[in-house]
């Protein structure tokens, strides 16, 4: 356990943002859990901060922030066609997509290169190019703060939905995660990967491009990556946290009217009655926000959805320019535009 009183949180968000916390506390077991459990360091302010890559601070935080380092993955059980894994909350994300790639499990390539720890991919239900993680995640392992208890839900019980879970309700501020366990099938790479995985355009246009069929797990990784590191600012290289906003799901009627607007907008299934989902960044694009400087933050050059800290911006500065495009966005359509980051103040 590591404890440091008045801690910088800059090199600890991806926006870069310079702002303190009054205590930051770095857990590496669960039972360093309890301990700071027993100290009732939870029965005051606290936030719970994994890679950094979902948080925007507007202020200095008045509490403590916890990062769970809990590391390690394991292969709980395998047969000739699956593997079931555990993964540490504290493990790298992209570290283990990579690795899950290289074994050649099939499952988690359209997630690559989405910054950020393990721990947080159920809270968003992280999302890419047709997959999802509640796609292929079983369970998910956590201490409950109220009782100092582990407990494990499953994957029903998380109730995902797009960029949501029961960790932003009825678990927010409860569920601290400790582990993940998904599932996996093996692959061999004379075979096709299945359509399900193909379902964006901009895939297919990179692999037929660049490669013959059949298309292999770590063709479709190498085409995700190339189609997020064009799109998106790397990390480190400018302050964001990708996409800041989430793409609204409406009525198939407000669908209707917005074509009269923008005859081209694209919509997709939701599987939900009468509901479809609509791109944010094409009506962010034809309102002109797209590549769009605001002092000393702005628009990504590509990508409407993603506020860019370019010159060390304020977290309020960030803030201010996040609820401007929101402003506009609904001026426009008459549509909430509801962020996908984590906002505190």
């Amino acid at each position: 356990m590591k404890i440091t009183k008045n801690k910088s949180l800059q090199e600890l968000n991806t926006f870069g943002v310079d702002l303190y916390t009054d205590q930051y506390i770095e857990i590496d077991t669960i039972e360093e859990l309890t301990e700071i459990y027993n100290q009732k360091v939870f029965n005051k302010k606290f936030l719970i901060l994994g890679g950094g890559s979902n948080t925007l601070f507007v202020n200095n935080f008045q509490g403590t922030v916890i990062h769970p380092n809990i590391l390690g993955r394991e292969i709980l059980n395998e047969d000739t066609k699956t593997v079931t894994i555990k993964v540490g909350a504290g493990e790298n994300w992209e570290e283990i997509v990579l690795w899950t790639v290289e074994q050649n499990y099939l499952g988690l390539q359209n997630l690559t290169n989405i910054p950020g720890d393990c721990g947080a991919s159920p809270i968003q239900n992280i999302g890419a190019y047709g997959v999802e993680i509640k796609d292929f995640l079983l369970s998910v392992e956590y201490f409950d703060i109220q009782t100092g208890i582990i407990k494990n839900i499953s994957n029903k019980n998380c109730n995902f939905a797009y960029r949501d879970s029961i960790f932003k309700h009825e678990l927010k501020n409860r569920a601290l995660i400790t582990s993940i366990t998904f599932k996996l099938k093996k692959w061999e790479d004379d075979l096709a990967i299945p359509k399900e995985f193909l379902k964006y355009k901009g895939i297919t246009d990179i692999l037929e491009k660049k490669y013959e069929k059949p298309y292999t797990i770590k063709m479709v990784f190498d085409a995700v990556n190339d189609i997020r590191n064009d799109k998106l600012p790397r990390v480190g290289e400018y302050g964001s946290c990708g996409s800041t906003f989430a793409n609204p799901l409406i009525s198939k009627d407000k669908y209707q009217e917005l074509l009269k607007e923008y005859p081209d907008l694209p919509s997709y299934d939701t599987n939900m009655k009468n509901i479809v989902k609509i791109p944010a960044a094409y009506i962010l694009d034809k309102l002109g926000w797209k590549n769009r400087k605001v002092g000393k933050c702005g628009t990504w050059v590509r990508h409407p959805l993603i506020v860019t800290n370019y010159e060390n911006a304020s977290g309020k500065e960030i803030y201010d320019l996040i609820c401007t495009i929101q402003k506009d966005f609904l001026d426009n359509t008459g549509i909430t535009l509801n962020t996908e980051i984590n906002i505190i103040f």
